[in-house]
């Protein structure tokens, strides 16, 4: 038993020790804007971090959230973890790696999504780029913090239309 509190108490140290270090990466590479460091990132995110989160925890806890969508280019429906916040009918997602990732311009294309946050579904309609700071204001303090650090200077707004449908099957698409 001793062992396996051992080998539990590695586990657990070595996942603290990734996470400090991911998110030091993460400073560094919105900071700098150095295309490497962040292209790297993206790719870490998409096949390890974000696997995780889709499966674990987006959708079900505080300001983390599942955006399903459908490919512009191959009519798949994908999912996609995000950092979000709700207030009244709209809701607020930071974007740190700018305007051209994939899972938003196949929302833009589609003019809508459906997105869970807060174990709830919501049908997420006329996505709007915005500045951060005409939406800071909306912004729960622990997602306005992260949006600070990361020096994220673009956000996307959604307006809420109501409890979404039964969701379809999905592919992961996580850039």
């Amino acid at each position: 038993m001793r062992r396996f509190f051992k080998v539990l108490a590695v586990m657990v140290g070595i996942i603290v020790i990734a996470e400090i270090l991911e998110t030091a990466l993460m400073l560094w590479a919105f900071k700098s804007r150095n295309p490497r460091v962040t292209e790297w990132l993206t790719w870490y995110h998409k096949h390890v971090t974000n696997p995780v989160w889709v499966r674990f925890f987006a959708g079900r806890s505080a300001n983390s959230a599942l955006l399903h969508h459908v490919g512009r280019k191959s009519g798949k429906t994908f999912v996609t973890p995000l950092t979000a916040h709700k207030s009244e009918d709209t809701i607020i997602v930071p974007l740190p790696y700018g305007t051209e990732t994939d899972w938003l311009r196949n929302l833009q294309a589609a003019g809508q999504g459906v997105i869970e946050l807060d174990n709830r579904r919501y049908t997420a309609n006329e996505p709007d780029v915005v500045s951060v700071d005409d939406v800071m204001p909306l912004l729960s303090p622990m997602v306005a913090r992260i949006v600070q650090l990361h020096e994220t200077e673009k956000a996307l707004r959604l307006h809420v239309t109501g409890p979404a449908e039964q969701l379809p099957a999905y592919e992961m698409d996580t850039a």
